[in-house]
């Protein structure tokens, strides 16, 4: 025989919601792939677990039979898990981030600063595409995560860290001088969404939070932009901008990324439009004594190096 753990938690999902698509939505698989599960369970059990109608889900008697035992050994082996994990993580001290990997890059500088606050943790970064880093906080493939996220997700808390201001980047000399000093002797220049100049537009993938943003913030400006190239990663629209293909409209994160030679970078006002940038912990989850010093550290970085960018 060679039941898995996740056949057991989804036999004791859809026995206790007594449905097959509320039990692979807690899973994040599909009800298809919940029920070939099952019926390879039902397989190597002989028998039959459920009771199957088009309106309802019930347990055989011997689906009854199972639960208390299935129950016992799912709390065995997560106990088991979570052993293991604090045992490997107390003497290792290892710290696991995922994140996107225009941010990854930012975040090295976070680990070289943090090295010297606590030289006995070893971060270990995952630089992986947005929609990816729930997932993997998640299934505890990491401790945490960063990312821009604009509704509450099941499964995952979030706390909000930073606030960045959307940018206008376009290649050099593209924009003119920068304009009068504002407040606090900033020098960098603004641009109203409705005076967007006429570049095609580099845009990101539409069902990114940050499109969304943008793309309500130019229909509330009434301008009419259709993306000249969708991209998926920030880092490959920063090279595009730099090789004269378009402009980009982006998080001011990825302004130290903005050499001044190569790129003109204005903030965008009337209105001037934030994003949040979250710290993604998995629901539940006892978090790492070593999570909260290190976001500590990665946001005092983050306001540095913001803080620190080149007049423009």
């Amino acid at each position: 025989m060679n039941v898995s753990l996740r056949q057991l938690k989804g036999f004791l999902l859809v026995a206790r919601f007594g449905s097959f698509t509320r039990a692979a939505e807690q899973l994040h698989i599909t009800q298809a792939g919940l029920s070939a599960m099952m019926r390879d369970l039902e397989k190597q059990f002989e028998c039959r677990l459920f009771d199957r109608t088009t309106r309802s889900v019930s347990l055989t008697k011997e689906g009854t039979s199972l639960v208390p035992s299935a129950q016992a050994a799912v709390e065995q082996l997560e106990v088991a898990r979570a052993s293991v994990k604090l045992s490997t993580s107390v003497s290792r001290r290892i710290l696991t981030v995922a994140v996107t990997p225009v941010f990854a890059s930012v975040l090295v500088e976070a680990c070289r600063a943090f090295a010297s606050v606590d030289p006995t943790v070893d971060v270990r970064i995952k630089d992986v595409p947005r929609r990816e880093i729930q997932g993997l906080v998640e299934r505890g493939e990491a401790d945490l995560g960063l990312g821009i996220f604009l509704k509450p997700a099941a499964g995952i808390e979030l706390q909000a860290l930073l606030r960045f201001q959307l940018v206008y980047i376009a290649p050099a000399g593209s924009l003119g001088a920068p304009g009068a000093k504002g407040k606090g002797g900033d020098s960098m220049r603004s641009l109203a969404w409705s005076r967007l100049p006429d570049l095609p537009l580099i845009a990101l993938s539409p069902e990114t939070p940050v499109q969304e943003v943008i793309e309500q913030c130019l229909l509330e400006a009434g301008v009419a932009r259709v993306p000249k190239q969708v991209c998926n990663n920030m880092q490959t629209m920063l090279a595009m901008v730099a090789s004269g293909f378009g402009a980009a409209i982006l998080p001011s994160m990825v302004m130290p990324f903005c050499p001044t030679d190569r790129f003109d970078v204005a903030r965008l006002t009337a209105p001037a439009t934030h994003v949040q940038l979250y710290r993604i912990t998995k629901k539940g989850h006892h978090l790492s004594p070593v999570a909260t010093p290190f976001v500590k550290t990665m946001v005092e970085v983050v306001r540095t190096l913001s803080a620190n960018q080149p007049v423009r």
